[in-house]
């Protein structure tokens, strides 16, 4: 029969490196879990933003149908303001509309996104367009020949 000795140096070393072992598990353990719990929240709320997106899309799309049958909507959008009704937003937030999207047209510049920027501009170009028409050529003090 073998006797055990509970104080041993090598039973002593491998209980200390489990108990060290252990600690450093339930410490990446919480690390997951905080990120995952992160992660929840951010995919909460790409779906929240994905289901308005997609509810003014279906509104978007009634107004169209509405057209089709002859019955307008209350008052036309220009497709600045039909873009922008399907980002939640409305005219008042065009503003921060066009800062966003000048910050985003700097960082595709900035990460060689050809795409991202081309994509960018034209959106600043079609939004600088309406406001334009808005405003009219005299308010803006540009001179037409």
């Amino acid at each position: 029969m073998t006797e055990i000795r509970a104080w041993s140096p090598v039973y002593r070393v491998s209980v200390e490196a489990a108990v060290a072992r252990a600690r450093e598990l339930r410490a990446t353990s919480a690390a997951l879990r905080q990120s995952l719990s992160v992660t929840k929240k951010a995919l909460a709320d790409e779906l929240n933003r994905a289901r308005a997106t997609q509810a003014a899309v279906r509104e978007q799309l009634a107004n169209l149908q509405a057209v089709k049958s002859g019955t307008a909507p209350s008052r036309p959008l220009s497709a600045v303001l039909q873009a922008v009704a399907i980002l939640g937003k409305d005219e008042s937030d065009l503003q921060e509309t066009i800062h966003d999207l000048i910050v985003a047209h700097q960082a595709a510049v900035a990460a060689g996104d050809d795409d991202g920027q081309h994509a960018f501009a034209r959106a600043l170009m079609l939004i600088g367009r309406h406001l334009a028409a808005q405003i009219g050529p005299k308010a803006s003090g540009i001179v037409l020949n």
